[in-house]
């Protein structure tokens, strides 16, 4: 328990931290709170001048002044209220953008290792989710604990002030409070992260349900997802009704402990005042004082919800912030990229795996070479190609261009010199040439992206469309068809003019007519490019300088399409079996 508390004060000191920067703000929320807290215990300090002078003294002072000292005690206490509020939230907005933009940065950051190994919908519930917990716990609990707990000290210290005695019989009650929070608290946090898990799961499940709603369909899979939805949103409807109840059951029991103490104060200040030992003013302020008490203090045991909630998911944020980035250390430049590619004794195991993707590789591709990757599904093709501009990191070997080793290189300097068209299309719910012209600074002329476009056999399909180059496209390019798609992925890569162009399956989704126009186009950049094609379709490596044959990771042949043939080995397996 000790440890776990220990925790929890490092987690929300680092919470803190990120109001830091706008400590001023802070500051002046801070003030306007204490001037809140402190002017609590007025109310019942005007009480008791009140009564006894005006009702008891009949003194034509307090006649005259007690009215408007209430108008402007709560004055004051309308103003505080207002400006610590508007700070507050000013640091709190301020703060849920700051990490939502360092966790969007970072996963912009993140390995490929890291997508693979975490579903889509648990890491858009980290940012949107559990960020909004997150300024709970640094913002509005620390009001409420401030603000409240310098308001109990107030009246407890005007309290003591008119009657100790009463005061100190009255507080022997308070320990029972303390031990219901930590008991309630302990169970919140341990509630809010399963909740925060739950969430991010039922994310994932609507995210791919909702981008694969045309296998939903043509497969007849509602029933399963609906299945599935409605099980994981029963149990975080579960989850919240225990959380809820969980945080239900410190407020009344503070009422309980409550009701219990103004009965006592109730039986026992009246035999005093009667025994003269507290004026009718003087009990009307304890009273007033003591209701005005158990407010604040309801309060701040209902801040153990939001705070185990945001300690909870301020876990899941920092866990996030402290996942290890692409290692990028390299400062070696490429000054005059030729595109010679070696690869020397390349293994390769996918984080966990077993089994290599990659074993014991050693290739050459001369710089402006034309290769092809063939082979069955599995046989580490575009785990090789992801290789190159070091999307995943070799388990052991080396990989150079132009004699550089690529882990000497930064990723940005090793990428601007690399184009890639993959299998599985890419694009942003811009339009048509803003993706084509994705990433390239400063954005290059509209000429030079119709160029690119009617390289990739795009153009025309392009100025067919209602606004031409200037038309959205929709998530992924959902307007178009999958061929669309893959010609602007072609035209993309096209534009960057990059010395090295791997296309891992590009030509896939095209027709005939298509396919054969981006392989002229390919052909004018024979030469001058180092091209690695990756197919299945062997009619579209047929002219590749050199085909290599891969299997388990291995290249198990290699040689231009009519020397393979005339082997009769794996190659012409293949390629007969793609005819029949």
């Amino acid at each position: 328990m000790a440890g776990s508390t220990k925790s929890s004060r490092k987690l929300y000191w680092r919470l803190l931290q990120q109001v830091k920067p706008y400590w001023k703000t802070f500051a002046v929320g801070i003030f306007f709170m204490v001037i809140l807290a402190m002017t609590e215990a007025g109310i019942p300090a005007l009480l008791k001048p009140v009564l006894d002078g005006t009702f008891v003294d009949q003194d034509p002072v307090y006649l005259a002044w007690a009215p408007l000292g209430i108008i402007g005690l709560f004055l004051v206490r309308g103003i505080a209220a207002l400006v610590n509020r508007i700070a507050f939230s000013d640091v709190s907005t301020r703060v849920v953008y700051d990490l939502r933009e360092r966790m969007f940065h970072r996963l912009l950051m993140m390995p490929t290792h890291y997508y693979d190994a975490h579903a889509t919908g648990n890491i858009i519930s980290k940012v949107t989710y559990d960020v909004n917990q997150v300024t709970e716990a640094a913002t509005q609990v620390l009001t409420v604990a401030v603000k409240d707990t310098l308001a109990v000290a107030a009246l407890v210290a005007y309290i003591f002030w008119l009657d100790w005695q009463l005061a100190l019989f009255v507080f022997l009650l308070v320990p029972v409070v303390a031990a219901v929070a930590i008991v309630v608290g302990k169970r919140l946090r341990r509630i809010s992260r399963q909740l925060q898990t739950a969430i991010g799961d039922l994310t994932h499940i609507l995210e791919e349900a909702l981008r694969g709603h045309k296998a939903v369909k043509i497969f007849g899979g509602q029933p399963y997802e609906q299945s599935r939805f409605n099980k994981l949103a029963n149990w975080v409807r579960r989850l919240q009704m225990k959380y809820l109840v969980a945080g239900s059951i410190s407020v009344p029991t503070v009422e309980l402990i409550g009701a219990i103490i103004m009965a006592l104060v109730i039986y026992i200040g009246t035999a005093r005042a009667e025994a003269d030992q507290l004026s009718v003013g003087g009990f009307v302020a304890f009273f007033t004082a003591l209701g005005l008490l158990f407010s604040p203090i309801k309060r701040l045991t209902k801040i153990n919800e939001p705070l185990q909630k945001g300690l909870a998911a301020a876990e899941s944020v920092f866990g996030l912030l402290a996942q290890d980035i692409e290692m990028d250390r390299g400062e070696a430049r490429w000054p005059e990229p030729k595109g010679r590619i070696h690869c020397t004794d390349l293994d390769f195991y996918y984080p966990g795996a077993k089994q290599c993707a990659l074993n014991q590789v050693n290739l050459l591709i001369e710089a402006g070479e034309t290769v092809a990757l063939v082979g069955s599904s599995g046989s580490g093709k575009s785990t090789l190609a992801s290789l190159i501009p070091r999307l995943y990191t070799p388990t052991s070997g080396m990989i150079t261009l132009d004699g550089i080793d690529t882990a000497l290189m930064s990723l940005r300097e090793l990428r601007s010199h690399i184009a890639l068209v993959s299998q599985e299309t890419v694009l942003f719910n811009e339009d048509i040439a803003t993706n084509i012209a994705y990433g390239l600074t400063p954005r290059p002329a509209d000429q030079a992206i119709i160029q690119a476009a009617k390289a990739a056999y795009a153009d025309e399909f392009i100025q067919q469309l209602p606004e031409g180059y200037h038309t959205l496209i929709g998530e992924n390019g959902i307007r178009l068809s999958g061929g669309q798609r893959q010609r602007i992925a072609v035209a993309r890569a096209l534009l960057k003019d990059a010395q090295i162009l791997i296309l891992d399956e590009a030509t896939s989704a095209l027709d005939n007519d298509s396919e054969h126009a981006i392989q002229q186009a390919l052909e004018m950049l024979r030469g001058t490019r180092t091209l690695l094609i990756i197919a299945h379709r062997l009619s579209t490596v047929e002219n590749a300088d050199r085909i290599l044959v891969m299997e388990r990771g291995a290249i198990v042949e290699e040689g231009a399409h009519a020397q393979l043939l005339e082997k009769n080995g794996r190659y012409a397996a293949l390629y007969r079996q793609k005819l029949s």
